[in-house]
């Protein structure tokens, strides 16, 4: 299940209001339905019409109050009525995390991010979709039971993926870091073993999303998030608005050739030869120093000897980080953000990798365009992936009654 109303539709109309609705309940507490028809600005009759419908769902509950001597009917979020899934699959490991509908953060414009209880594991390499699937059904019972709350409460999820993939169906596409789930129609697969309503979605997309909400550009018109990890990909915020293209695939930077004409340079996975991923990915970071360090280091490692003056370390980190500004320039120079923010393993190198980025940036890019431009690393970390699943899980599911 992967549907999505149009924006200027009467559904889509329908889900505005309920959402204006439900973040007034989320920030006010217990606003009465008056209050929340002076703060939405939509009729009474609409209110009243969304309170009964989303409390015959078991999200909403009124009840009478006496404030300042007088008798009130307020409304309420049922707390524990309605709980949402993020799941945020990676090439080595899967994250689960579980909250609650009514939780304020779930409100556009909350500045911090939900309280959720969040699991991880790791995966072998070359797991397939089941698999993976299975692992993380398993966690979520392990997190449903963690925050002693029913499953029955449970309304849905949304899955994270390092590939790209058509929203309106959900199939995986050729070139993420997951082979084994290359043509699945995944939403539909966690549906299965879930038991819930699910939809899918790229990772940088949903962390930037999150990024958006409660991290690192909040606030922003014009940013861009970058995932460095195993795969490497962006999400971009245009206007305010989450930029996603007309078939969910925009923000595939790792496939942007950084030096098409070098016939030697290494093929990448989606068949091309010298695409920005196949010089920048985590597993190239840590192959480069496996020899120099005797074994094969995570990217910890790799940052924790570049931090202590290992020359090697530190080069590659350096040159990491200009080959990413060099292949960032044209999209500078076209869209003009204001901020970019570094997520995913490699951010943990912090300027060691965003200084000699943002100096290729200058280097490359229009002279002007990147003047106001500020790297940073990632607000919400290595979280961001599975808290964007969790941002879009309480907007799909709150409005499903």
């Amino acid at each position: 299940m992967n549907t999505a109303v149009r924006p200027g539709s009467p559904a889509g109309l329908r889900d505005a209001n309920r959402r204006r609705v439900l973040d007034t309940v989320r920030e006010a507490g217990a606003p009465t339905q008056a209050e929340i028809a002076a703060s939405t600005g939509l009729a009474p009759a609409t209110v009243s019409n969304i309170v009964r419908d989303l409390g015959a769902a078991g999200l909403l509950e009124a009840g009478d109050e006496v404030r300042g001597g007088r008798r009130v009917r307020a409304v309420r979020l049922v707390r524990g009525a309605g709980l949402v899934a993020g799941i945020d699959f990676g090439h080595r490991h899967v994250r689960v995390a579980l909250a609650d509908l009514a939780d304020p953060a779930a409100a556009a414009g909350h500045a911090d991010p939900p309280a959720c209880t969040e699991v991880r594991a790791d995966l072998g390499e070359e797991h397939g979709v089941d698999d993976g699937l299975a692992t993380a059904a398993r966690m979520l019972d392990e997190v449903v039971a963690r925050a002693g709350v029913r499953r029955a409460a449970l309304r849905g999820a949304v899955v994270g993926l390092p590939a790209p993939l058509d929203v309106a169906t959900g199939v995986v596409g050729a070139s993420g870091v997951l082979p084994g789930w290359v043509g699945v129609p995944v939403a539909g697969r966690v549906t299965e073993h879930l038991g819930v309503p699910s939809w899918v979605d790229n990772d940088a997309t949903l962390g930037t999303l999150a990024e958006q909400r409660w991290g690192a550009l909040r606030g922003v018109d014009d940013g861009l998030f970058l995932k460095l990890s195993d795969g490497v990909g962006a999400g971009m915020v245009l206007a305010g608005r989450l930029y996603r293209g007309p078939d969910g695939t925009a923000g595939e930077i790792g496939h942007v050739a950084v030096d098409p004409g070098d016939r030697f340079a290494a093929v990448c996975r989606c068949g091309h030869r010298g695409c920005l991923e196949t010089l920048v990915s985590t597993r190239t970071v840590t192959a480069m120093l496996e020899p120099l360090l005797g074994g094969p280091p995570t990217v910890a490692d790799v940052v924790a000897r570049a931090q202590e003056g290992h020359a090697p370390a530190r080069r590659v980190l350096a040159d990491t980080g200009h080959h990413v500004g060099a292949a960032l320039a044209g999209l500078c120079t076209v869209l003009t953000p204001r901020r970019i923010v570094v997520g995913g393993e490699l951010a943990q190198a912090g300027d060691l990798l965003l200084a000699p980025l943002h100096a290729a940036l200058e280097a490359a890019a229009l002279p002007g365009t990147t003047r106001t431009a500020t790297v940073v690393t990632a607000g919400l970390a290595e979280h961001a992936p599975v808290l964007g699943a969790l941002a879009l899980a309480f907007d799909r599911c709150a409005l499903r009654t």
